[in-house]
């Protein structure tokens, strides 16, 4: 097929894909005006205006807009564009601050201009597709299928509803704190305080309160917004029942966080029941719509779940887009071999984003997901199609005829240096990790303190004990959590792939050996040779695998971790 999407119309195609830098180009414009923002916001807090420091619906509200502006740029770049001007327009209303009112205008130009790029790169990939489609051949319907939804769309419904549950959560959250507040503030008296210290290592400043109430102490620990100096004055609203309860007259309790994450919560979730609902809604238009016209390519099945578009005389890649058919969930060698690329027809919105079906003979192939621009001058490898990506004799080949073997033994490890960062990181990463943990108000982060540390330790740990040894009469592999050894007779084949040799045993496992020189194939051709002269063993012999030593290391080492957080979090 030398019509449709050639080699030449793909490259206009990808080359008119949104350019993606410019994105980081907003993400800097909106760093800036944050910056403007917070460093125009002089006015100091006053008992005269308590909405100068305190509570603010509308700001909660807002900054939810300011941020899901920069974040959704990658995700969905038109609404993170309505966000930007949202929040241009609540400034303007309801922030005092004049540079900021500036910057965040200038940013929700420049948003608006950025979708008006979008819009014109998405138009002219329109103008591709159509110049070179063609009608579609008389072909009869072939059946509906219906929609089976993957496991990263049924954990976007999990999360939608997890993240409504959060929201009530989060509005109940503040009703109750609002309320607690109310009824600290009817029992309320304002007296005088004078600072007695700096901030502390939690930010509190020990404060000696003047004609306090009687039981109330003389001394509490009091969180400013604005730090004032040892020995200012300072008016404050204390509960005399609470003495938990007090606080600068001017910086009255600031509950609104509940809300922006509810607001926060209920955006993400309508999001992603948005997008459940757009994969319904736009399979069902693409199934019942008669499409008369389709711009032919190339497809082949790439993996399990999606499908690759590519050039109808050329090896270069236009895009690809997830489906959820149920022959693509393959299970036998026959199944997994990558098909080679056949001949189809793109129908639909074809441009980066788009939804988009494959109209062929047996009927269409419908989306689970948008259409994804390849990269630039991506090209697809040829030479995969027809392989079993879990069968070596699909990929690898024979070792090669009059291959000079290697002398044996051989042994792969990590040189001693690397060997030497490996236990530094090991040590590091328990003890470094037990130290940040350490901490009663490390909370929820310290998760990824055990996971960050959990990671340095494996690595640690791998550099340390992975070894193979190849010798005249088997093998002797160690990693972190297994350790093998084998006998030359339990060997059934070996192959090389490039500079990789590669021993196939008897029950099918797989051990790859990378030589330190790189003479794969004069190191498989060693194996062959001790394979051939080894004696047979009776069956069961080999090879035998069993837990390694630094198993017990890694799961201690994570236990300490994940004690120490735990203990102190729940403390």
């Amino acid at each position: 097929m030398t019509t449709g999407f050639t080699d030449e119309r793909v490259r206009d195609w990808v080359a008119a894909t949104p350019q993606h830098w410019l994105r980081w180009v907003l993400v800097g414009l909106w760093v800036a005006a944050f910056v403007v923002s917070v460093a125009g916001d002089t006015e100091p807090c006053s008992t005269a205006d308590l909405t100068v420091c305190g509570p603010d619906l509308t700001f909660s509200v807002a900054i939810v807009l300011c941020f899901a502006s920069v974040v959704l740029l990658w995700w969905r770049p038109f609404v993170a564009v309505a966000c930007a001007v949202l929040f241009a327009i609540a400034d303007l209303v309801w922030d005092t601050v004049r540079p900021a009112n500036v910057a965040w205008s200038v940013v929700a130009l420049v948003f608006v201009a950025y979708a008006l790029h979008l819009r014109s790169r998405f138009a002219r990939q329109r103008e591709i597709a159509r110049d070179v489609s063609v009608s579609l051949p008389q072909w009869s319907s072939g059946p509906q299928r219906p929609l089976h939804l993957d496991g990263s769309h049924r954990l976007m419904a999990a999360g939608a509803v997890a993240l409504v549950l959060v929201a009530s959560g989060a509005v109940y959250g503040y009703q109750r704190a609002v309320g607690i507040d109310d009824a600290h503030a009817s029992r309320a008296q304002v007296v005088e305080a004078i600072v007695l210290s700096d901030e502390d290592e939690d930010g509190n400043q020990k404060v000696r309160v003047e004609g306090r109430p009687e039981g109330f102490p003389a001394e509490v620990d009091v969180l400013f917004l604005e730090v004032p100096d040892i020995g200012d004055s300072v008016p404050l609203h204390v509960d005399p029942s609470d003495p938990s309860w007090t606080h600068p007259v001017a910086e009255p309790p600031d509950q609104t966080w509940w809300v922006t994450v509810a607001v926060g919560a209920l955006l993400l979730a309508g999001l992603l029941a948005e997008r459940l609902l757009a994969v319904r809604v736009r399979r069902g238009a693409l199934e019942s719509q008669h499409h008369a016209v389709g711009a032919p390519v190339r497809v082949f099945t790439d993996g399990l779940d999606f499908v690759g578009l590519v050039a109808t005389d050329s090896a270069r890649g236009l895009g690809e887009f997830p489906v959820d058919e149920e022959v693509l969930r393959l299970a036998t060698p026959e199944a997994r071999r990558v098909a080679a690329p056949t001949e189809a027809f793109l129908v639909g919105d074809v441009r980066h984003g788009g939804w988009v079906a494959l109209a062929t003979s047996t009927g269409l192939r419908l989306p689970l997901g948008s259409l994804a621009a390849l990269p630039e001058d991506a090209e697809v490898d040829m030479d995969t199609f027809g392989r079993d990506p879990e069968d070596p004799n699909d990929w690898s080949e024979p070792v090669p005829m009059g291959t000079i073997p290697v002398p044996l033994p051989i042994v792969v490890e990590a040189p001693r240096w690397l060997k030497a960062a490996g236990l530094a990181a090991a040590i590091a990463a328990v003890s470094v990790g037990t130290w940040l943990l350490w901490d009663d108000e490390v909370g929820l982060s310290g998760a990824g303190v055990v996971f960050g540390a959990g990671s340095a330790l494996h690595w640690g740990l791998g550099q340390l004990t992975h070894r193979v040894r190849v010798t005249g009469s088997g093998f002797a592999m160690r990693s972190v959590f297994s350790a093998m050894e084998s006998p030359m007779s339990a060997v059934k084949e070996v192959r090389v792939d490039e500079d990789v040799a590669l021993v196939i045993f008897e029950d099918e496992s797989v051990l790859e050996v990378i030589p330190p020189d790189g003479d794969g194939r004069g190191l498989a051709a060693a194996i062959e040779r001790a394979v051939e002269s080894a004696p047979r063993l009776p069956e069961g012999s080999a090879p035998h695998s069993h837990l390694s030593w630094a198993t017990f290391v890694f799961g201690a080492g994570v236990l300490v971790l994940a004690g120490t957080w735990l203990t102190h979090w729940l403390a």
